[in-house]
């Protein structure tokens, strides 16, 4: 199971792992949900919780669910976290900075952790890049689902391959939303400045404390 609250690099993730991995391995992801993870560590399996900085993540996921407000977003993240707290002994954490950089090191920590001998992910610029191609190609076809299928390990690249080279020979369109693909985008930075500004206000002072205090727990068990 590779879970955590949006924008926590939950799809780059779940393809990292699955592009490490010489057979496809049946993945739970994406539900975003704190029983999702609580699941997971009672019953024994394989469990990594994702986390990231508590200003970046809910301004990111403001700005994917417009109309949803800020200190909404803040709220959740908060309520998210500290409903899995209690469970940190039974799972693996996974920083944003960690997995972005170097996931082969959390795959590392779940071998450890559960006794299991997952292949790692090598990090490098072209495994790197095929991730990020994958994650735009799942955001400009939603309706095809074949990354969904690869992420549940129920398929593999080849076939995925196949599936868009198809799609591109018969000129079949995409779309690509800006505000909404998990991934570093330039065209998210104005909207992060003006919402960046609104956290100064001082009625996010006592969300925005809770939100780190519970984000630096989280992260001494990274």
């Amino acid at each position: 199971m590779i879970d955590g609250f949006p924008r926590c690099a939950n799809t780059f993730a779940a393809i990292a792992f699955q592009a490490a991995q010489p057979r496809p391995v049946k993945i739970a992801h994406h539900l975003h949900a704190p029983a999702h993870l609580i699941r997971g560590a009672r019953l024994g399996i394989p469990t990594v919780l994702l986390i990231r900085e508590p200003v970046d993540t809910a301004l990111s996921e403001t700005i994917r669910s417009y109309p949803v407000q800020l200190s909404q977003i803040l709220n959740a993240y908060c309520l998210f976290y500290e409903t899995v707290a209690p469970y940190l002994d039974r799972i693996v954490v996974g920083e944003f900075k960690t997995v972005t950089t170097d996931f082969g090191s959390i795959i590392q920590k779940i071998n450890i952790r559960f006794g299991t001998n997952f292949a790692l992910f090598d990090h490098t610029p072209e495994k790197t890049k095929l991730v990020f191609e994958l994650i735009e190609q799942r955001e400009k076809r939603p309706a095809v689902k074949v990354i969904d299928e690869y992420l549940a390990g129920q398929t593999n690249l080849n076939e995925i391959r196949n599936v868009f080279q198809e799609m591109d020979r018969r000129m079949v369109p995409s779309m690509l939303d800006e505000s909404l693909v998990p991934r570093p985008s330039a065209a998210r930075l104005t909207a992060k400045v003006r919402l960046r500004s609104e956290l100064e206000n001082p009625q996010f002072a006592r969300l925005l404390e809770r939100a780190w205090s519970v984000y630096r727990a989280l992260a001494r068990h990274s």
